[in-house]
């Protein structure tokens, strides 16, 4: 069930699980630098239109401080394109002063060596990026960007060169999906981590443009099979299976579900996310519950999130809190919220997928306990 905006956010929600699962904190955080993109993407969340005034140098230094005194081990930045945000480097500086791990999220097309050499200097912990496309044709159908490909390549260039570790990312969909092996064979070839995600969802003002652009359950789950990570990563899951050294849900969601609570996840518990208006949410999806830190402080908008996420119980019916096929789902609150309007929607695209993947495993488990 983890979604992963990248690598580095699953190393340290791990070590934070293992080390401080109990504390509520924010030892993560996002920020949206700047609500401004370079970019037109046809699946974006981010509504287009949106002309509010991002939030100043100071008022991120003054929230920033107070997340490092409550506990901030990793923080990461997005936008819009965080290079367009003229003070970034400002910004960046001072997350690494106050001995904060950076991730940084972009689409690189801005990328200079002026930012490789601001990276040598202060290290970044990671740079992850999108390839929306092997092709300039395809990459600029989802782009919308003429131009952007080259400038995607030459920064592809400048990163590899360069040393600074980099992640590529690769968003599968109608227009792109035919790349799809092309991009994963490039990243093996470049040696660097990769994430492939199928997972589109509406836009954060809930407009449900960018479903169309989604792949269906079966088209999804093909990558499950075909591909030799994601292939080997259910056959593992069937060998712990098998040996019982997993049980048929993960333990956390178990608890999590069993004591009454709607989100099995880190919402507003050990995470949150800091629009570029200043508005304070339990993630980057949940903006149907936020809180506005112009408006009040961080200990009151940390209490109220907490209060309307974390702490909310689910009704009986929640079909997501008994089922079986959990372990194998990419269920979330926060996207049945934003497609309808009830955090207890169950989307029954998850519900299919996960039943491809379970079918999956249980058959490898057949065959492991056949074969003893």
């Amino acid at each position: 069930m983890q979604r992963e905006f990248c690598i580095q956010s699953r190393e340290m929600t791990e070590f934070v699980e293992e080390h401080f699962g109990s504390i509520r904190a924010p030892f993560n955080a996002g920020f949206e630098l700047t609500a401004k993109c370079n970019m037109s993407c046809v699946h974006c969340y981010a509504t287009p239109d949106r002309k509010h005034r991002d939030f100043t140098t100071s008022e991120f230094r003054a929230i920033f401080d107070i997340l490092v005194d409550r506990g901030l081990l990793e923080v990461y930045f997005t936008g819009g394109e965080i290079f367009m945000r003229p003070d970034f480097e400002e910004l960046y500086v001072y997350a690494k002063s106050k001995g904060v791990s950076v991730v940084l999220l972009s689409n690189i097309t801005l990328l200079s060596r002026k930012h490789i050499d601001l990276f040598r200097e202060y290290p970044v912990q990671l740079i992850s990026t999108t390839m929306y496309g092997y092709s300039q044709e395809t990459y600029e159908q989802v782009t919308r960007a003429k131009g952007s490909y080259a400038k995607f390549m030459r920064a592809l260039d400048l990163l590899r060169d360069s040393g600074i570790r980099y992640e590529l990312k690769f968003v599968g969909m109608r227009q792109n999906i035919e790349d799809l092996y092309k991009v994963r064979a490039l990243g093996k070839e470049l040696g660097v981590e990769m994430i492939v995600s199928m997972d589109i969802h509406p836009m954060s003002d809930g407009t449900l443009a960018p479903m169309d652009y989604k792949l269906s359950a079966e088209e999804a789950f093909q990558f499950d099979v075909q591909d030799e990570g994601r292939n080997a990563f259910w056959k593992g899951v069937a060998s712990d299976l098998a040996a019982g050294r997993i049980g048929l849900r993960p333990d956390r969601v178990c608890q999590r579900f069993g004591d009454g609570y709607l989100y099995p996840c880190s919402i507003a518990n050990q995470f949150v996310f800091i629009t570029s208006d200043y508005q304070m949410q339990g993630c980057v999806r949940a903006s149907y519950r936020k809180y506005d830190l112009r408006g009040g402080t961080f200990d009151e908008g940390w209490q109220y999130l907490q209060q309307q996420l974390t702490d909310k119980k689910h009704s009986g019916g929640f079909r997501c809190a008994s089922c079986e096929m959990i372990r194998y789902c990419e269920q979330c609150c926060a996207n049945f919220a934003q497609e309808s309007g009830d955090e207890e929607k169950v989307d029954t695209y998850y519900c299919s997928l996960a039943a491809l993947r379970k079918s999956f495993v249980d058959d490898e488990v057949r065959r492991l306990q056949s074969a003893r």
